[in-house]
C-alpha cells in the first residue's frame, strides 16, 4: 500500500524530498528549478497541488503526481437563470482540475517501474476523491497514452478527447558527432552538411560555447537579469555569431544521470533568418556529443518538452534520431456553455 504526502504549494516541499524528485522526473525537466517557475510564473488565481508517493519501506518518495485548480470564470459560463439568483455565491469558487505535470508532457504522474500499477491505482483513487467535490465542475487529465489511462466517473454531456505527439529525447547511440551524422539517411546528411557550409563559409558566423551566461558578449542581447537567473539554474550558452553581433543561442541545462536539455532562442527578426531552425538542434547534437557524461539529448520550448498536435510536425526530428510518445487529453464538464479546457 503507498502513502501519499499532499503539498499545496511547491515551496512547502520537504528540502529532503527534492534530489527523489529530482530523479524521478530526470527525463522531464533539468531540475527543481523548473517546477518552481512553472509555479511562480502561472496565471494568476490558479493553484497548485502536489502529491508524494512513499512505499511501506521507503521514508523516500517513490512517486510524484501534480493538479492545478482553475478559477472558472462564470460571468462566460454560468446559466443565465443562476445570474438571477444574485445571493447564491457558490459559482465564485467554481474551478477546473487539471492533471498534470508541467506541460503534460509526461502526463500527470511518474513512479519508479515497480510501483507502476500501485501508483496508477492511487491516483486513480485521487481522481475520484476531486470528482466529488462539489466546487469542481470540470476535469482535464493529461495522460500518457497506454501506460496511464484512467477512468472518470462524471457522466457529461460535455467529454472531449485529444491526442498530441511529445518529442522525446536523442540517446547517445554513436561515439561521436560524425558517427551521427554518418548513421543518418544519405539526403538528411546532405542537407546538414550544406547547412554547415552555409553558414561557416558563405554566412561567416561563429560558433560561440560559454560556461556561464555570464561570459557572454556585451553585445548579447539579454537582460542582466536574465542572465543572473540563467547563471543561477546553472544553465551554459551555446550562441552563432556574426560580426559582434549574436544571431541566437541555445540555453543548455545538465541534468541527472547523463540528461541534457537544449532550448533554442532565435533572435533575428522574422523574414530576416540566416540561421535556421535545423542547425540550433544540430549545434545542439554537436555539444552533445562532445560532452563524455552525456547520455540523452533533450529539446526544449520554454522550459519544456515539445509538444505537437500534428504528428507529422516530429517526422524532421525524427529523421534526425529523435523519438515521440502519445499523450491523451481528456476533458469532461458539468457546465454546457464550457466546452473545453481552460
Amino acid at each position: 500500500m503507498l502513502l501519499v504526502q499532499k503539498f499545496h504549494s511547491i515551496h512547502e516541499i520537504d528540502q529532503e524530498f527534492i534530489p527523489s524528485i529530482e530523479q524521478l522526473l530526470q527525463e522531464e525537466v533539468p531540475n527543481f528549478d523548473a517546477l518552481i517557475r512553472r509555479q511562480d510564473e502561472s496565471p494568476e488565481g490558479e493553484v497548485f497541488t502536489y502529491f508524494l508517493f512513499f512505499g511501506p519501506t521507503q521514508n523516500t518518495p517513490i512517486g510524484f503526481a501534480q493538479l492545478s485548480l482553475k478559477p472558472i470564470p462564470t460571468s462566460d459560463f454560468l446559466p443565465w437563470h443562476k445570474k438571477l439568483k444574485f445571493w447564491d455565491k457558490d459559482h465564485l469558487h467554481w474551478k477546473q482540475v487539471s492533471w498534470q505535470i508541467g506541460n503534460g508532457s509526461s502526463g500527470n504522474s511518474i513512479f519508479e517501474a515497480k510501483f507502476s500499477r500501485s501508483g496508477k491505482d492511487k491516483v486513480q483513487e485521487l481522481i475520484k476523491e476531486y470528482e466529488l467535490r462539489d466546487d469542481i465542475k470540470a476535469e482535464e487529465v493529461i495522460a500518457v497514452k497506454g501506460l496511464q489511462d484512467f477512468n472518470l466517473a462524471w457522466e457529461t454531456e460535455i467529454t472531449e478527447s485529444n491526442e498530441s505527439f511529445v518529442l522525446e529525447p536523442l540517446s547517445k547511440a554513436h561515439k561521436s558527432y560524425q558517427d551521427y551524422i554518418e548513421s543518418l539517411q544519405p539526403d538528411m546528411q546532405l542537407f546538414i552538411k550544406k547547412s554547415w557550409q552555409e553558414i561557416h563559409k558563405k554566412e561567416q558566423i561563429q560558433l560561440g560555447d560559454y560556461g556561464s551566461p555570464l561570459d557572454t558578449p556585451k553585445t548579447f542581447p539579454v537582460s542582466s537579469k536574465n542572465l543572473e537567473a540563467w547563471s543561477k539554474w546553472g544553465a551554459q550558452i551555446l550562441t552563432f555569431e556574426k560580426d559582434l553581433k549574436v544571431l541566437g543561442c541555445l540555453l543548455v541545462f545538465k541534468g541527472k544521470n547523463g540528461n541534457v536539455f537544449f532550448e533554442p532562442m532565435p533572435f533575428e527578426p522574422e523574414g530576416e533568418i540566416i540561421v535556421k531552425d535545423e542547425l540550433y538542434t544540430q549545434y545542439a547534437l554537436l555539444k552533445f556529443f562532445d560532452m563524455p557524461e552525456a547520455r540523452k539529448c533533450h529539446m526544449m520550448k520554454f522550459g519544456s518538452k515539445l509538444v505537437f498536435e500534428d504528428k507529422k510536425d516530429l517526422s524532421f526530428f525524427q529523421s534526425q534520431g529523435f523519438q515521440l510518445k502519445t499523450i491523451q487529453s481528456q476533458f469532461k464538464s458539468r457546465l454546457k456553455e464550457l466546452t473545453k479546457a481552460l
